[in-house]
């Protein structure tokens, strides 16, 4: 019987080690191509690695894609830190509170979760050029936060509900207000929660494309990924520029998520297990 088990341990691990192979062959494939010419990437022999590593590929992307940096830092970071100042007390509201058409709030929220991004383009490209708000960081940041508001709000809401309430509510029958409250329990106890929001609120913008195109046409202000976008021409892609770029692009991303890994999880597994 000890051993039927330890097989079948054995073909569960050999196919998740497969499946996990085959999840992570796109990024291989993006890395490895990174490092190759155009030719050897669209060579007719199929290489595990090139036989000779092109750097010149990251030079360039890098000394192209570096003067954007601070235009999508700009962007994410405003995103980030203006979604999370207006859904955190928001979420408290809605869930504790419960003003009148709340329920009708929450549910216009999910129901702008289901459209598109493209929807929303061009009524705010009308509104934004009436405001002088078309190639403007900040007008590109309030694009992006009409997705990230929703979502984050969602999210919050869902985690709200599962605290104790009673906390709160012990806390006003000694005397304290609700900004009191929100501020010395709410806050503390939600911090999990309120730092998945705030990095999956700093990585939609990072990741946009549809407002950055739309938004912004202004070369200075440009973020990463509409520079990855150029690389798209007319009569090809130029591999050599956005394989390299790609990698460069999510890096910081992916940082960013590993560091703050264990927030992640914890506010993402909140109220599994009662």
């Amino acid at each position: 019987m000890i051993s039927g088990l330890s097989s079948s341990r054995w073909h569960l691990t050999a196919i998740v080690l497969v499946v996990t192979a085959i999840l992570l062959s796109p990024f291989y494939w993006v890395l490895m191509g990174s490092f190759s010419t155009p030719a050897e990437l669209f060579g007719t022999h199929l290489t595990l690695w090139p036989k000779r590593l092109a750097v010149e590929n990251w030079s360039n992307a890098l000394s192209r894609l570096w003067p954007h940096v601070n235009n999508s830092l700009i962007v994410s970071t405003t995103v980030s830190l203006c979604t999370l100042v207006l859904t955190v007390p928001a979420a408290y509201a809605l869930v504790w509170l419960r003003p009148r058409g709340g329920k009708l709030l929450f549910n216009f929220l999910l129901i702008t979760q289901m459209l598109p991004a493209i929807v929303f383009v061009v009524p705010l490209f009308v509104v934004f050029s009436q405001a002088n708000l078309v190639n403007n960081l900040f007008g590109l940041a309030l694009g992006d936060m009409t997705f990230t508001v929703p979502f984050a709000l969602i999210m919050l809401c869902a985690y709200v509900k599962d605290l104790p309430y009673e906390l709160v509510e012990a806390a006003l029958v000694d005397g304290a207000t609700q900004f009191r409250s929100f501020v010395s329990i709410v806050l503390p106890l939600t911090l999990p929660g309120i730092i998945t929001v705030g990095i999956f609120s700093f990585l939609i913008p990072w990741a946009d494309l549809i407002y950055a195109l739309s938004l912004v046409t202004d070369e200075t202000l440009q973020p990463l990924t509409l520079q990855l976008y150029k690389a798209l021409g007319q009569y090809g892609i130029d591999w050599s520029f956005l394989l390299p770029g790609s990698v460069l692009t999510s890096i910081p991303a992916v940082l960013f998520v590993i560091l703050a890994s264990r927030f992640i999880l914890a506010g993402v597994t909140r109220g599994a297990i009662k």
